[in-house]
């Protein structure tokens, strides 16, 4: 299957999370799909939310295909837990190839103190802030 990854997924933001899916990735390009993106705050750190908008704004990330043992897709949901869901979508590499994708998008209510993210890049904008990713701890996969 084809992830789009645009956030604390990402083996750039170098969260829990992120160093466990990594070996399951392969074949990563850069890319984009249509939406808007918004940082949410947590304890933990900020994490990106993925909103389906028309008004012509991408969200960048990452196009990656994936391979699954049985039981670890459902374990990234529900990592992901239930403000998001896994969903298709259209994804445009750099070279303007489209692609089907899956990604988590973000389905519930805006919390307060929740920031938009212009230019729709997550990691870009963690660095111009100086904020951290949202992360569990090394050892609680």
């Amino acid at each position: 299957m084809r992830l789009f990854l645009y956030g604390t997924l990402i083996g750039a933001s170098d969260t829990a999370m992120a160093r466990w899916l990594a070996p399951r990735l392969r074949e990563a390009v850069g890319g984009s799909v249509p939406g808007r993106l918004v940082a949410i705050p947590s304890p933990g750190g900020w994490f990106p939310a993925l909103i389906r908008e028309s008004g012509g704004e991408r969200v960048w990330g990452m196009i990656c295909r994936a391979d699954f043992a049985p039981g670890e897709l459902a374990r990234l949901d529900r990592y992901e837990g239930a403000e998001y869901r896994r969903a298709a979508a259209i994804a445009r590499t750099e070279d303007g190839l489209l692609l089907t994708v899956q990604l988590y998008r973000w389905r519930a209510p805006l919390p307060g103190g929740a920031e938009p993210i212009r230019g729709g890049d997550f990691l870009a904008w963690l660095a111009k802030t100086g904020r951290k990713p949202f992360s569990v701890p090394r050892n609680g996969r």
